[in-house]
């Protein structure tokens, strides 16, 4: 059994877990816990056993009746075996230990205030002592008609509760919901609320064709106060991505975020799997994903105000996005080869005359120099990055990167420097390994992709992704095959359990084997770095003797003795910008 399922009931104070057992019919879901007998037990610290209540099954549920109101109960058990009032064990103080350790019983337990009468209880999981959810009847029996699991007992599980049970149906008007977070008492997590002490926040749906082609939807979330979930920094923004279309055991995107890491993109989003409860109904497992904004602990450059005319403050920070997708507020331009671009602005949202007016010379000056010379590209766009990004999006043969979901920001411009255009982070990988073809992303692509077949003939962009391509395939994708395998341990139950819920929807793909699945993923991964390694050899990292690039004249990094380092008007610094020689 997995150590984080020893319950953090039993580090509760007495006085305050201390609650009512309602007079009336409860009901007990046998299904994962396959118990031959089942009694409801009632007790507290010193009186283990307090009330017992044989339960008798029907063939799908098992029930008992409850007389009178039980007062002032710590534990509620449900335990396979005979067992009598009493104390079983005088020298153990808890219930749980003196059944589990001593009598050597199963047993499943609650404490959750959430007890009705009339209410099912339904075990997370098979194991013992496993925590689980009270529902209703109704609620259970749609369940168990649509083949829905509860949750597995591996993974934090994420409680919202819209206002009155309200549906999702809005990608731009939020809601009111509440929520809380229980971390299944994992050491690098923290809770959150509590079943009776929910916290607020607000959720809408997001996604484009995730949203409208799938039963199981994205959320956007917005909490009340900022918070530190599941280990992540702290913000009051987050995406509850589904996944849903993803026929690779979930590995797409997670992987593109661990390759983007591996090569040292600037920021990557982070992003935890977390199985949802919504509305008291279990909803399956979800990517609690950091968002796309302008924050010190996400994209951090100078956050522009709205909708401000003042010519320095216009300069940054800007975040924009190539997009496919043509909504309110969108800069078109041609491209140099005659395509038409979308670009929408996400930050600043408001925009003065002054700021459109700016931003769209931008945008039409970046699109002149990358159809322009490397001293022009290079003055504008940051390079590294740049090929940075790429790399990640060739690795992962990511088809639509640069046709939609593609970001780009600046900072606002300082000390009389023009702060340069910058690609990233990485964003949705949904369409990652299904071309499965033996050329470049830019190359014949399913869809149009802007600026990158051009910004790739570039010999300072080639340079720098040579040296980043050569550290890659030494080192990280080892790193990243590592990772990959304890993504698909941490989510393999939690799998099983999403597809029983969704497996008779639209258009939904199935994971319950994430062997199988994981098995195909990484074949094409493997494939498709021995096809890069075909074009590209290790790369080029540098032997120490390159000169500063006169063209460009940038500060240029080199490799010297498996080291990268940067050199600058013929010194040699080192990334921490030491001098070395």
């Amino acid at each position: 059994m997995k150590k984080f399922l020893y319950i953090f009931l039993l580090l509760l104070p007495l006085a305050a877990r201390a609650l009512d057992v309602p007079a009336g019919k409860l009901y007990f879901d046998n299904t994962l816990t396959g118990y031959s007998r089942v009694q409801f037990l009632v007790g507290s610290y010193t009186s283990p056993v307090s009330y017992v209540f044989d339960m008798s099954f029907d063939g799908r549920k098992w029930s008992c009746d409850i007389p009178n109101t039980i007062s002032g109960m710590e534990r509620y058990i449900f335990a396979p075996s005979n067992l009598s009032v009493g104390m079983h064990q005088r020298t153990l103080e808890r219930l749980k230990d003196s059944i589990s350790n001593t009598l050597h019983l199963n047993r499943t337990a609650t404490n959750t205030s959430l007890i009705t009468s009339g209410y099912i209880f339904v075990p997370y999981s098979g194991d013992n002592w496993a925590q689980g959810e009270w529902k209703s009847l109704s609620a259970w029996e749609s369940d168990r008609r649509t083949g829905v699991a509860a949750v597995s007992g591996t993974l934090p599980v994420l409680y919202i509760n819209t206002a009155n049970g309200s549906e999702i149906t809005s990608k731009e008007e939020y809601i009111d919901a509440t929520w809380y977070l229980d971390s299944l008492s994992r050491s690098e997590y923290r809770s959150y609320g509590r079943p009776d002490s929910m916290l607020p926040m607000q959720i809408r749906g997001r996604g484009n064709y995730t949203w409208r082609d799938f039963d199981k939807k994205p959320f956007r979330i917005k909490l009340a106060d900022g918070k530190k979930l599941l280990g992540m920094h702290k913000s009051k923004h987050w995406a509850l991505m589904a996944a849903a279309d993803d026929n690779l055991g979930y590995l797409r995107n997670a992987v593109g975020h661990m390759v983007s890491r591996s090569v040292g993109m600037t920021w990557t989003p982070e992003m935890k799997p977390v199985e949802v409860v919504l509305n008291g109904r279990y909803w399956g497992l979800y990517f609690l994903t950091e968002t796309v904004r302008i924050d010190d602990k996400r994209i951090d450059i100078t956050e522009q105000s709205d909708n401000i005319t003042y010519p320095d403050s216009i300069t940054g920070g800007w975040l924009v996005e190539i997009d496919n997708y043509a909504t309110d507020g969108n800069i078109t331009l041609r491209e140099g080869n005659g395509k038409t671009v979308m670009i929408t602005i996400k930050d600043p949202e408001i925009l003065s005359t002054q700021q459109r007016n700016y931003i769209t010379a931008q945008m039409n000056s970046l699109n002149t120099a990358i159809y322009s010379s490397s001293a022009a590209l290079s003055s504008v766009l940051d390079i590294d990055e740049a090929a940075r990004y790429y790399l990640v999006q060739e690795v992962l043969e990511d088809t639509e990167s640069y046709h939609g979901s593609c970001f780009l920001y600046k900072d606002m411009d300082a000390d009389g420097r023009s702060s340069k255009w910058t690609f990233g982070p990485v964003w949705d990988f949904g369409n990652s390994y299904w071309r499965h073809g033996e050329r470049y992303i830019y190359d014949r692509p399913s869809f149009d992709l802007y600026w990158i077949g051009q910004i790739a003939t570039h010999q300072c962009f080639q340079d720098s992704l040579s040296i980043h391509w050569h550290a890659f395939y030494h080192e990280g994708q080892q790193q990243v095959r590592e990772e990959m395998e304890d993504f698909v341990d941490e989510i393999r139950d939690a799998a099983k359990n999403d597809a029983a819920r969704w497996k008779n929807t639209s258009n939904y793909r199935d994971n319950s084997d994430m062997s199988a699945r994981y098995a195909d993923f990484l074949d094409r991964f493997n494939w498709r770095i021995q096809w890069l390694y075909r074009q590209w050899g290790e790369g080029n990292p540098g032997d120490g003797s390159s000169v500063e690039n006169v063209e460009t004249a940038q500060p240029q990094k080199i490799w010297r003795d498996g080291q990268l380092y940067i050199l600058k008007s013929g010194r040699l610094y080192s990334l921490t910008g030491i001098l070395v020689e």
